[in-house]
């Protein structure tokens, strides 16, 4: 009997391959061994195809597995006669499948102009809430404080300035609301200081009292009698 035929021997194909080489030669040989191309074969070339087709399996399950090969390789190493000799085919494909993966190194990567630009208006830009959160409480306050000025100057009470000119005489409110004139010299409610027309306006500090005729009477109310 002969030497037995290793893996790649089998695959035909050498022992540094690569695992795409492997696939290639493993597909072509079981196209060739398929049972269906022996149909009308004798037992003989059915039985030998056969036999053939499990080492083809057999060979390409350890070949195509990366594990697997590293220890089948390791052993034909082993195995071999002449070490060296086998060593120096086969250790490239060896490596090729141990070898840990070289990192590659990280490229260093530089913001592009775009990115540039927007770091830059995101650097103003982020201030800017909190300062209109700051403008906004300042100008509550100043309204609020605008406000309550305002209050207090409606609740303050404004000076009313006693007329000095000369009185027209002096008044009573009558009956249905309609002012009377009368004598200053008895009791009154207030002194008549001008006399208006009916839709006209008093002058300041004066009040307005309905005296009938068309007429209106421009009065102090403050100034009573001693």
């Amino acid at each position: 009997m002969g030497e037995r035929k290793t893996f790649y021997q089998i695959l035909g194909v050498p022992d540094n391959a690569k695992p795409e080489e492997i696939r290639a030669a493993y597909l072509a040989k079981a196209r060739k061994l398929h049972p269906d191309n022996f149909r009308n074969a004798s037992k003989r070339d059915q039985a030998r195809s056969e036999e053939l087709m499990r080492e083809l399996n057999q060979a390409w399950s350890t070949l195509s597995n990366r594990e697997k090969r590293s220890k089948y390789d390791l052993k034909l190493i082993s195995e071999k006669p002449d070490k060296r000799s086998y060593t120096s085919t086969n250790r490239a494909s060896y490596q090729e499948w141990t070898a840990e993966p070289t990192p590659k190194k990280a490229t260093p990567r530089f913001a592009t102009r775009e990115e540039m630009e927007l770091t830059w208006f995101a650097k103003i830009v982020r201030p800017i809430p909190l300062a209109l959160i700051l403008v906004g409480v300042i100008v509550v306050a100043v309204i609020a404080s605008l406000g309550i000025g305002n209050n207090d100057d409606s609740n303050r009470s404004v000076p009313v300035v006693r007329p000095t000119g000369p009185h027209l005489g002096c008044m009573i409110d009558g009956t249905g609301g309609k002012a009377e004139r009368v004598p200053c010299e008895g009791e009154y409610d207030a002194k008549i200081y001008r006399i208006v027309a009916a839709g006209d306006e008093c002058p300041k500090d004066l009040k307005a009292r309905w005296a009938g005729n068309q007429q209106i009477f421009c009065v102090f109310l403050e100034d009573k009698p001693s």
